[in-house]
């Protein structure tokens, strides 16, 4: 029954926001609110600790904004953030639901991680960040257990070594697509704070940087494994799978190609857009699974027990990543920001050294739990308290990703860090700061370079 619950009300917020980002009005704002802390209240019964302190934080944010008129308004407009990442980011991963039924899935990311010791990296790296591109998080939950299983010796145990230059790989490739990919919550994050911004500017900087970045990681994994000796590769040639990747890659053109002609169309954002599409994506991608001889009728119908299965956890992550949007913008009210600022001469910093510390804030605040949403909405809502801003504000959103992405190499709380380690075993703090944390420190030297040529 829980299930099931859940499951209705994930729909049903979902496509509250969606009618009151189309339509507005009162009692669409209403009905959002509502159904928002409804999905809260069912979602804490499979929650786990994390989401339970966000509630508790967000209900004493709560408390304290309800005293005042002007604090029940913010307080208005934290639930309606709350419940559009809550929305977008339940939409976006509910392409698991298809992908992970997906025999073309499968076959493409065994061919990934299958590849000899030459290609290895690169594949797996590329292989993240195109299947994180459109499929967000559940890229790392499909691929983590595939690699896990390809890195197991006739004998049964596991190649150590072979496991941590691919999970290596698999997080350094995935983290970067948060610096471009409009299918990230972090970029609806960001769009929704800044409005001024250069879209354009925004891919195209963060394409080629993520490309600067995966190339130091495959630089800095081979200087790491210099002196071992790789072993000779008994196992059979893996054929290229020309049908799964075109089928896979229809998914991913279908989805690029109907959100942005909806875009273009009805002139809303990207995520908005996005945020329409996924589902009607997911629906067909599901039904064109259809074992033969079966009926469509009966493999649609088979949709809702799939919705059921991953409800618990498409809840937990909506529910955490909407409080911890609710917590960054009922601080940045709740706190005296104009007294702190006062003092602080912001407009007198260079900018590049502004954009240097924003993802120093960002990782740091991860090592103590603090979900990266939280910061960089605080951050947004505290940089527009500014007089003047520092930086231009295209770049700030630049700066703000690329602290996002970090801390998701750096910050055992990462959700990235943690859907791996919970599908692998392997503990969060290996992943980040045994396997990564150098590499990141790397990459941030480098990103201080960017900040200063874009800032010039």
């Amino acid at each position: 029954m829980t299930q099931a619950a859940l499951a209705t009300v994930l729909i049903a917020v979902s496509a509250a926001v969606l009618a009151a980002n189309t339509f507005g009005g009162p009692l669409a704002d209403a009905t959002v609110r509502t159904l928002f802390v409804l999905l809260c209240l069912l979602g804490l019964r499979t929650s786990t600790i994390r989401e339970i302190l966000l509630a508790i934080a967000a209900l004493i944010l709560s408390t304290l904004l309800w005293r005042t008129q002007e604090g029940r308004a913010v307080l208005s407009q934290a639930i309606d953030l709350a419940a559009y990442f809550a929305a977008f980011i339940a939409l976006l991963t509910s392409l698991k639901i298809a992908a992970e039924r997906s025999q073309s899935i499968l076959s493409v990311g065994r061919y990934l991680i299958r590849q000899p010791s030459g290609r290895r990296f690169v594949a797996t790296a590329a292989g993240g960040h195109v299947l994180g591109v459109f499929l967000n998080f559940a890229a790392v939950s499909l691929m983590a257990p595939l690699i896990q299983s390809a890195t197991k010796r006739a004998d049964g145990t596991n190649d150590q070594d072979l496991e941590r230059r691919q999970m290596s790989a698999l997080l350094r490739g995935f983290a970067w697509i948060l610096l471009w990919a409009p299918t990230t919550l972090t970029q609806a994050v960001l769009l929704t704070l800044f409005t001024d911004i250069n879209l354009g500017k925004i891919v195209a900087v963060g394409i080629m940087t993520s490309l600067l970045m995966m190339g130091i990681g495959l630089a800095y994994d081979r200087f790491e494994w210099r002196g071992l000796r790789q072993p000779i590769d008994t196992r059979p040639v893996v054929v290229l799978p020309v049908r799964a990747i075109v089928r896979v890659g229809l998914v991913c053109a279908t989805l690029i190609g109907t959100t942005a002609a909806l875009q273009i169309g009805a002139g809303y954002t990207t995520a908005l857009a996005l945020m329409f599409m996924a589902p009607t994506v997911t629906l067909l991608w599901f039904a064109l699974q259809k074992p033969k001889g079966a009926s469509l009728g009966k493999q649609i119908a088979s949709f809702w027990p799939a919705l059921q299965t991953d409800a618990a956890p498409l809840a937990r992550s909506a529910i955490a990543l909407g409080l911890s949007g609710f917590i960054g913008r009922s601080l940045a009210e709740v706190l005296p920001m104009e007294t702190l600022t006062q003092n602080l001469n912001i407009t007198a910093m260079p900018g590049w050294l502004f954009l240097a510390i924003l993802p120093i804030l960002i990782t740091l605040g991860g090592q103590v739990a603090l979900s990266p949403i939280i910061l960089v909405v605080f951050i947004g809502q505290v940089v527009q308290t500014f007089p003047a801003l520092p930086a231009d504000p295209t770049n700030i959103i630049f700066a703000l990703s690329a602290g996002w992405a970090i801390s998701m190499l750096a910050s055992p709380n990462a959700t990235a860090t943690l859907l791996i380690s919970a599908t692998t075993k392997i503990p969060p703090t290996t992943l980040t700061w045994r396997w990564n944390l150098r590499y990141g420190i790397i990459c941030y030297v480098v990103l201080v370079g960017v900040f200063a040529l874009l800032e010039a």
